[in-house]
């Protein structure tokens, strides 16, 4: 089977991670995988190949959440030239099915129908207006041949999911729990890389700096905890996003504002999160409302015996499950992000138990084995699908 995924950002995320880390599994099984991405810069075409998947980079459009009218006629404008680019690169590579991630940018969908592959609409996320999702429903019911949602709770953030006539699944993000271990000897190596005391207080996150990942929020409460314990520090893993100059400035006025100086550092896009992420405490996610599904950060660091820090949002509860693996708190809200990273550094017995809980919901619950099981299974579904619309 060849699959093509059409993915339209060129930052890395959840979706190139889930990729990269299922590609080489399903090619055992027989499932080759190309990946599309926009040209524009940014660390995914690099992570992927280095992964062992092809990825072909063209200039893809993407609608994107600006006011100027201009920019969205630029992509209306585009969208013949984007669908005719892959109808070629599908009949080229022979591609039997494709996936295709989102609900607003949806020239691969096109392009499929056109060329007769099968269509896995995957939804990971909630990113667009409320209004926006139901909408959408009726249009990823006639053009899919399946719909796989990254979370149980996304069918219910989706306005019509449940009643899809296609075949539908819920297949979350996993976790390679032989690379992301709790590790004594990674935690003193990145903490002597970085300069932090081996026994200060160290919280980070493992996210983009784009605002949909809230970054301002973890600088405030980063400020909030360091004012409370002087001897704390602070990490943030994760792309600079080129994209969002505005944002990039605010962030650096913020940390500047909050006086961290040196204990706020930067680790940028890391291929190797496995080796730091066991250095953190507490781990964060600050994402803000309409932002995520659920976040393999905060399996990954589970999966490193770190216990984590989250906003409410999206399906974050179905990884993060509060006072047992982490706790969880209002998005949008430093203070209590702030409170409650405080209440794990300042109970080391907590933080060990909530530790030890994560490491097992992560093996238990999001490992690769089953999240292959359900790859193959979605997309020999799709093929069925398609192949009973194509006899009608």
């Amino acid at each position: 089977m060849n699959t093509l995924a059409v993915i339209h950002y060129p930052i890395y995320g959840g979706p190139h991670n889930r990729l990269a880390l299922l590609g080489p599994i399903l090619r055992e099984h027989g499932v080759s995988t190309t990946v599309v991405l926009p040209d524009g810069p940014g660390s995914a075409p690099e992570r992927m190949r280095a992964a062992g998947l092809e990825v072909v980079q063209m200039p893809l459009r993407r609608l994107r959440a600006r006011l100027d009218p201009r920019f969205h006629l630029g992509f209306v404008r585009g969208l013949r030239t984007d669908i005719r680019a892959l109808r070629q690169l599908i009949r080229d590579s022979e591609i039997d099915l494709l996936v295709i991630g989102g609900l607003v940018n949806p020239q691969g969908v096109f392009a499929a129908r056109a060329e007769g592959a099968a269509v896995v609409w995957q939804i990971v996320d909630t990113r667009i207006p409320l209004l926006l999702r139901a909408a959408m429903m009726p249009a990823v019911d006639r053009l899919a041949d399946a719909v796989m949602f990254g979370a149980e709770g996304l069918v219910g953030l989706h306005p019509g999911a449940r009643h899809l006539r296609v075949p539908t699944a819920v297949s979350r993000p996993a976790v390679d729990t032989t690379r992301f271990v709790p590790s004594e000897d990674r935690r003193r190596t990145a903490r002597e890389h970085f300069g932090v005391p081996h026994d200060a207080p160290l919280v980070g996150t493992l996210a983009n700096v784009n605002p949909q990942k809230g970054i301002e929020h973890f600088v405030r409460a980063a400020g909030a905890v360091a004012r409370a314990r002087p001897d704390a520090w602070f990490l943030i893993i994760g792309e600079r996003d080129a994209n969002n100059p505005r944002y990039l400035a605010r962030i650096d006025a913020e940390i500047g504002d909050a006086g961290l100086g040196e204990r706020m550092l930067f680790a940028g896009a890391r291929f190797d999160a496995e080796t730091l992420l066991p250095a953190l405490d507490v781990k964060l996610v600050t994402s803000v409302p309409n932002s995520e599904g659920t976040t393999t950060t905060a399996m990954e660091a589970m999966a490193c015996g770190v216990p984590v820090v989250a906003t409410r949002v999206g399906a974050v509860d179905e990884v993060v499950e509060d006072e047992l693996t982490g706790l969880l708190v209002p998005p949008l809200d430093p203070a209590s992000i702030a409170r409650a990273t405080l209440r794990l550094l300042e109970n080391p017995d907590t933080r060990a138990a909530m530790a030890r809980a994560g490491r097992t919901r992560v093996e238990e619950r999001f490992g690769l084995a089953r999240s292959v099981e359900l790859q193959l299974e979605i997309y020999e579904r799709a093929l069925a699908h398609r192949t009973a619309r194509g006899s009608k």
